[in-house]
């Protein structure tokens, strides 16, 4: 049997299923005799006390920091007065029981947050059915699954209707080769930690827990989102074969680490790496990054009580640009809003989030915000070669308001006779139409630019690109956003000014030649895209490259625009 699936992560798996089911449990909707409302107020107290000291144990366990983070996430939620309060007052002006209030409080929470037009926070659904399914299962002494029995087996696909962070970080990751679920988004946790580990999966995949059983033979081809249960011994040996030759070709890949990114015929282009963290940094040089062209400082701020201090940002800036030794490092300002909150931050309710408040905008009203990271930046200046880059502009005023506040930091760390790198340079992203259009004035004010195909794709054919009603209009190689692309490169570069591409785009092997031929001087991405785009563009050349964007510009459709690719494209891996 073949099924599709929604692919979150390339790669191939061949393995047996682990079903990955969890008791039900009925809630007990009656009413309970008053005498009996302070024992369940203090089984509740007990439960909850419990319940963070098993996320603190398993916290405790874990090795990597960035999944440590998310449980400091669980924790604020749980000790969250409102949240305790609300269960105690169902308790006593309801007369229910701890589990039917718990129930409640979780469900009306979860009730608020999915009317929320923003994927970030309805992500956060997982995280409140999570934490509330923990604190009944405590509460009615029922026992949570043992997550290392699946220490004692080998090559599991693990099969779930969802699974949750707290699940996917128990796991060891050394066992599972895959994972399939009926539920899930490309934007979850569990998606992003498998991208990041480069984990073949397959989510959206419609009664898979019914299909398949404990043991069945599974092979997953997430290069196509195809899923065999319990094929025959020809197609095991194909896709065996496929994965041996895969991996082989990916270490093969990873010995161009030490080259440039040179055409044929001798035009060279910088590839640098995206990073969220300073725990991305070692697969940065792995990979044959030549810098870091985009780090993601909000993921600093996220998943903690309160803003990181300077003293703090400057230290965790620092040791990036240190372990970078002298390599380009290009750390962008604060970028939240649209789908990226701070739990302690209080952010106005928005229809339209991405057209609100977020990215520098936030700034106006929050200078202190602004000035302690570019100062913890400046700092971190001397110890390397780092460049600022700020998010979201549309217009000159906005630029000019960013370079008073940076000259105004300047001053003060002169002032405190603080050393930084007084020829630091200042850049912008691309990403909103309004940018593009004015990216030769821009340019005449700043030193560098990336484009964000991301957000430039989403502002530029009005999509909601986490929309599902919608997203399937989100379409980067549209001509409108090729045009833009072009028109952008084409005015920053008569100014003389370097412009690279840090978005989704950029990591796409099938787009390297189109990307060649626009003239960027930098592609950006997770590093672990680095060897596949070297390889295209040590085997590809300019001449080409420029043939392909003047057919590919007088391309009027997209399906036009990816025949031009497919025809254009070096078939690696």
């Amino acid at each position: 049997m073949i099924i599709k699936g929604t692919i979150v992560s390339s790669g191939y798996a061949c393995g047996n299923a682990f079903l990955l089911s969890e008791e039900n449990v009925n809630i007990n909707k009656n009413k309970i005799n008053i005498n009996d409302v302070d024992v369940e107020i203090s089984n509740f107290l007990k439960t909850h006390k419990k319940t963070i000291k098993q996320f603190k144990k398993i916290q405790s366990n874990l090795l990597d920091e960035d999944k440590k983070l998310l449980f400091d996430g669980y924790i604020i939620l749980l000790e969250d007065e409102n949240f305790i309060n609300n269960v105690i007052k169902l308790i006593k002006n309801n007369f229910i029981s701890a589990e039917y209030s718990i129930d409640k409080v979780i469900k009306n929470q979860i009730k608020i947050i999915s009317k929320v037009n923003n994927s970030y926070i309805k992500e956060r659904v997982n995280d409140f059915l999570d934490i509330g399914k923990r604190l009944i299962y405590n509460l009615k002494n029922i026992d949570i699954f043992d997550y290392n029995f699946l220490d004692k087996k080998e090559n599991i696909i693990i099969v779930a209707k969802d699974i949750s962070p707290t699940q996917i970080i128990q796991f060891n990751l050394n066992k599972i080769i895959g994972f399939i679920t009926e539920l899930g988004s490309i934007t979850s946790h569990t998606s992003i930690i498998a991208k990041s580990l480069e984990l073949p999966g397959c989510i959206k995949v419609k009664n898979i827990t019914k299909l398949i059983r404990n043991n069945d033979y599974i092979v997953i081809d997430s290069f196509k989102g195809n899923i065999y249960i319990n094929p025959n011994k020809n197609i095991i040996d194909k896709f065996k074969k496929k994965n041996k030759i895969y991996l082989h070709r990916k270490e093969q890949l990873l010995k161009l680490s030490k080259l440039s990114g040179e055409t044929l015929d001798g035009y060279r282009i910088k590839l640098f790496a995206n990073i969220g963290s300073d725990k991305d940094i070692e697969n940065v040089l792995k990979n044959g990054a030549e810098g870091i062209g985009l780090y993601r400082t909000e993921f600093l701020f996220m998943n903690r009580n309160s803003f990181p201090s300077e003293e703090e940002q400057f230290l965790s800036y620092k040791k990036i640009v240190e372990f970078m030794n002298g390599k380009i490092v290009t750390i962008r300002t604060l970028d939240l809003g649209g789908d990226k909150f701070l739990p302690y931050m209080n952010f106005p309710k928005e229809e339209s989030p991405f057209l609100g408040w977020r990215s520098i905008r936030i700034y106006v009203n929050n200078k202190k915000i602004l000035h302690d990271q570019l100062k913890a930046i400046l700092r971190s200046s001397v110890y390397g070669n780092v460049r600022i880059m700020f998010p979201m502009i549309i217009s000159l005023e906005e630029v000019n308001f960013l370079k008073k506040e940076f000259n105004k930091v300047k001053s003060e760390l002169k002032k405190k006779k603080i050393n930084f790198n007084k020829n630091i340079q200042i850049g912008a992203m691309i990403e909103t139409p309004a940018a593009a259009m004015i990216s030769k004035f821009l340019a005449n004010e700043l030193d560098f630019f990336s484009i964000g195909t991301n957000d430039l794709t989403q502002y530029t054919l009005a999509v909601d690109r986490n929309n599902t009603m919608v997203s399937y209009l989100y379409e980067t190689l549209s001509p409108s956003v090729l045009r833009l692309i072009k028109y952008s490169i084409d005015a920053i570069h008569k100014k003389n000014k370097k412009v690279g591409m840090c978005g989704e785009l950029a990591s796409d092997d099938k787009s390297t030649i189109l990307l060649l031929g626009l003239g960027l001087d930098e592609l950006s991405m997770s590093s672990n895209f680095i060897p596949k785009i070297k390889y295209n563009i040590r085997n590809s050349l300019l001449l080409d490259a420029k043939k392909l964007v003047y057919d590919v510009l007088k391309a009027d459709k997209v399906k036009k625009i990816k025949s031009l690719l497919k025809k254009n494209n070096l078939k690696i891996l």
